[in-house]
């Protein structure tokens, strides 16, 4: 169940990272998920008419982040100690959908999987683990 709530969390992202609102929105919260969307822009895609890696990393870490943000609490500097992606198929020039689930919250770790959609497409896989700070 998470610790904080949808509002809270955009409170704390408003605060610290207030240009998020650019680059995704929430979709929908459960007890140990997250969805998140990555509205198509054009200059998220490179040579070749696709979705760019890092904007498919940068998409996937965030998701990871506002997870963490859920399930550990307003712990705002988290920092990412890894990051592993597998990409599966080439996105369209589309909207990102980005599925991710609490894998496991430790004391000083939260891992968390996520698979990136575009349209139907499984298109990357994620796991990305977040290191919390003592005080969390």
């Amino acid at each position: 169940m998470p610790r904080i709530t949808q509002a809270e969390l955009e409170q704390i992202m408003d605060r610290y990272f207030p240009e998020w609102r650019m680059f995704c929105r929430i979709e929908a919260i459960g007890d140990d998920s997250i969805e998140i969307r990555m509205p198509f822009r054009k200059d998220l895609v490179r040579a070749g008419g696709t979705i760019a890696g890092p904007a498919l990393m940068g998409l996937a870490d965030t998701t990871a982040y506002l997870l963490t943000l859920l399930h550990a609490g307003p712990v705002p500097d988290a920092a990412t100690s890894n990051l592993d992606i597998h990409f599966l198929a080439r996105p369209a020039p589309a909207d990102i959908v980005a599925k991710a689930r609490l894998l496991r919250l430790g004391r000083r770790l939260c891992v968390c999987a996520i698979d990136l959609h575009s349209g139907s497409d499984l298109v990357a896989h994620a796991v990305v683990t977040y290191a919390l700070p003592s005080e969390a």
